[in-house]
Parts: C-alpha cells; sequence; structure tokens
C-alpha cells in the first residue's frame, strides 16, 4: 500500500470515527489509528480540503461542525450483495407513492457501483422512482426528522390528529423513523402525550428541529413493541390471541410467506392451513383479513370475527 493509499483510508477512517462518536482529541485519534499525533494533525487539517468535512476545535477537542453535510465514504459490494441491495430497493418502490429526490439521488449513487447487469434494473427502479408525483411538504418533514432523528434533538411538529378539528403542536424525540407498506412514520417520545406515540409523515405538517437534545433509551424496546405489532406501526396494550382458518385454495399462499413473529401454522380437515398469531391490536390485521374474503375465517377473538362478518354483510349488501 502506498503512503498516499495509507493517508486517504486514514482520513476516511478519522471521518467516520467523527460521525460514530462525536467529539475525539488528536491522541484519542492517534492511539486508536497508531500514529503519531503530528500525523493526526495534518489529516485533520486535510479533511475539509479534500473530503469536505468541516471541522469545530474547541476544548481541546474535534468535532464535525454542527449541520454539516458529511458524504460517506464507497461502498464495494459484490454481486450478490448488490442483487439484496435490489430487492430491497424494489420493495422500497411498491410502497412508495411519492418521489424522493434523495433516495433518488442515493439510488444513482448506487447504480454507478454495481456491476453493469444489475445496474441496469437499478436505473430502470429509479426511473420508475422518479416518475411518481412529487410532494415537497413531505420531502421538507422528511428531511427536518432525519435531522432531529439522526442527531438526537427534539423536534416540535405540527400535526393533524383524527380526534382534533384543527392542528396540534408537540415536542417529539424521534427515536425511531420506518418505511412500511402503509407510509413512513416517526415513533418517539411526545410532550403533549407525555408518553411514546406514533406519527404519519403525511399529518405532519411542519418540523422544527430545535438545540435541545435527548436521550434515546432504549431505542430496541421501542422497535420490538413495534415488531409485535401486525403491521409494525401501532402501540398496542392488550394481547389478542388470533386465529384464522383458511380455505385450501390459500393454503399454500399462507405456508409460503412469514407473516409475523409470532406465527403458528397448522393443518386442517381438507387440506386448508390454520394461522395462529398474537398482536397487541386488532387495527391492523382487520383489513387484511378482509382482503382474503371466503377464504379465510376467523375463529377468534369474538370481537374480530364479529367485526369480519359484520363488514362482509354489508359488503355483499353492496351487490343486492
Amino acid at each position: 500500500m502506498t503512503e498516499q493509499t495509507r493517508r486517504s483510508t486514514r482520513l476516511v477512517r478519522i471521518r467516520d470515527l467523527f460521525v460514530k462518536r462525536g467529539s475525539l482529541s488528536a491522541s484519542e485519534l492517534a492511539k486508536e489509528l497508531g500514529y503519531s499525533q503530528r500525523t493526526i494533525q495534518r489529516d485533520l487539517l486535510a479533511l475539509d480540503s479534500e473530503l469536505n468535512v468541516p471541522l469545530v476545535y474547541e476544548n481541546r477537542r474535534w468535532r464535525i461542525m454542527e449541520g454539516a453535510n458529511v458524504v460517506f465514504g464507497p461502498v464495494r459490494l459484490t454481486l450478490h450483495e448488490s442483487r439484496a441491495i435490489y430487492f430491497a430497493t424494489r420493495l422500497m418502490l411498491r410502497s412508495a407513492d411519492e418521489r424522493d429526490p434523495d433516495g433518488i439521488a442515493a439510488l444513482e449513487k448506487i447504480a454507478d457501483a454495481l456491476p453493469a447487469g444489475v445496474a441496469t434494473h437499478m436505473r430502470r427502479t429509479v426511473d420508475e422512482y422518479s416518475a411518481l408525483p412529487a410532494n415537497m411538504q413531505y420531502i421538507e418533514v422528511l428531511r427536518r426528522l432525519t435531522e432531529a432523528w439522526a442527531s438526537n434533538h427534539t423536534a416540535t411538529i405540527t400535526y393533524r390528529s383524527a380526534s382534533a378539528a384543527g392542528p396540534r403542536t408537540t415536542g417529539l424525540d424521534p427515536y425511531l423513523l420506518d418505511h412500511t407498506q402503509s407510509g413512513t412514520y416517526v415513533a418517539g417520545y411526545s410532550s403533549e402525550h407525555g408518553q411514546v406515540r406514533i406519527f404519519k409523515l403525511d399529518r405532519i405538517s411542519n418540523v422544527e428541529v430545535t438545540p435541545r437534545e435527548f436521550d434515546p433509551g432504549n431505542v430496541a424496546e421501542v422497535a420490538g413493541r413495534l415488531r409485535s405489532s401486525w403491521g409494525g406501526v401501532v402501540f398496542g396494550e392488550s394481547h389478542y390471541d388470533v386465529t384464522i382458518d383458511f380455505a385450501p385454495a390459500a393454503a399454500s399462499r399462507i405456508r409460503e410467506s412469514y407473516w409475523h413473529p409470532s406465527q403458528k401454522l397448522e393443518p386442517i380437515a381438507g387440506g386448508g392451513v390454520r394461522l395462529c398469531v398474537s398482536l397487541p391490536s386488532l387495527l391492523e390485521i382487520t383489513p387484511w383479513v378482509l382482503g382474503w374474503g371466503a377464504l379465510a375465517t376467523v375463529v377468534e377473538p369474538p370481537e374480530l370475527r364479529d367485526t369480519i362478518a359484520t363488514a362482509l354483510r354489508e359488503a355483499a349488501a353492496n351487490y343486492n
């Protein structure tokens, strides 16, 4: 490895350490990287000019300037890793209903780094993504929430609530940003509600990032609660043991998919299959069951069975 290559690699490593740890002293960097402090001092001065990483020196420690737009380093992918990225991109596109210029720019860069055969398909995905309608208010909300989420800063959000006549405002500590089949959501502590709440970005009209920092705490616990719901975006304090019988015509489709972490599948007479799951809420699974029509029969709980039966009777009445 040449000295120039070693130096370039070192600069990228220093940049990544600042991103992960916040502030560092020259001596800490020297110890971490195995170089002299004099070498590290020269590298720090070169970060701005060569990697466009503006640094601030305070109390004998260095950090990246707040609000700086840091460009991250290259990623090298194998063919099969490239295929995995392509699949993830296709899933994202299927649930997107408006284009994200940041997402498009990222996918264009990824396409340039992929093997030619995969890159062609990735660029086709970029073209499809670019053809979606634009919503700049949504993009601005997403960008500001991303900044607050990535830097652990409280945001003040204005949002539309189904239970209120007009817009409402709350302070939000954004713990998680997640994109699902039903939209993009942010989960975090809401000062108005005094607890962790979930907000759909389509219902947020404005975001202001505040100087106040917060401790995200046990984000894994919040993510686990979301994962236990059917669609991944509903908190529930209840517990429902859901049992649904599927007709033989739907059995293979039920068996070949992974529906929920708690799922259990059992064969039933006649070639059908029984799906059993444990959920904190019935809100998300109700429309899913309705989508199967006569091929699905709810066994329990009674409240879900009654809801599905009533909805199907009302739907059938529309055709009489």
